[in-house]
């Protein structure tokens, strides 16, 4: 039975079924529980399979969602736009990163994470930007110097916002649900 906004009455107890799932590692059962094509219930799902660090996973569904969700935060979907906000800081995107966390931070004044997240992405570019300098310019040694006191200073505050909290912290239950790294040959 449905209510009169289309959604399905006992929608509380189905969202409590997939986190269930989830946590209990029957991530089939839970893709089964969300289907296809109810948003909500797919928001449901990625917030689940990301809490418990399956991030592939979680990308993996996000990437089936329309962009628009993702890229414009709006309720009920803001979990999932940061969700999907780490996952590009994390892959080192910060360019596509840095506009969701700010959306994010407006629409949630008090909601420091998302500031803290955009200052990172904003400091990984301008870190970026000087190595890059660097790196195809040769400055004479004396701006070199200058370039790399820039860069302990960016380093310094990215530290500092890094024990902000502002980014999702992983424990040793969810990191094993991680993608294997692959392996490297020692000689």
């Amino acid at each position: 039975m449905r209510s009169p906004t289309g959604q399905p009455q006992n929608m509380g107890k189905l969202v409590e079924m997939i986190q269930n799932a989830v946590t209990t590692g029957r991530l089939d059962v839970a893709e089964q529980l969300a289907g296809q094509t109810d948003h909500y219930l797919l928001s449901e799902l990625v917030q689940s399979l990301y809490k418990e660090g399956y991030v592939t996973l979680a990308k993996e569904r996000l990437m089936q969602m329309e962009p628009q969700l993702l890229r414009n935060p709006s309720p009920p979907f803001l979990e999932i736009s940061l969700i999907w906000a780490e996952i590009c800081y994390d892959e080192k995107r910060y360019d596509e990163a840095a506009p969701i966390f700010e959306a994010i931070a407006e629409q949630n004044p008090d909601f420091a994470a998302a500031r803290f997240g955009a200052a990172s992405c904003y400091l990984q570019v301008a870190i970026a930007n000087l190595e890059r300098r660097i790196q195809l310019y040769h400055p004479p040694k004396a701006e070199q110097e200058k370039i790399c006191k820039y860069l302990d200073d960016f380093h310094q505050a990215l530290n500092l916002i890094q024990t902000s909290g502002w980014h999702t912290e992983w424990n040793a239950v969810q990191v094993r649900h991680f993608p294997a790294k692959p392996a490297t040959l020692l000689h």
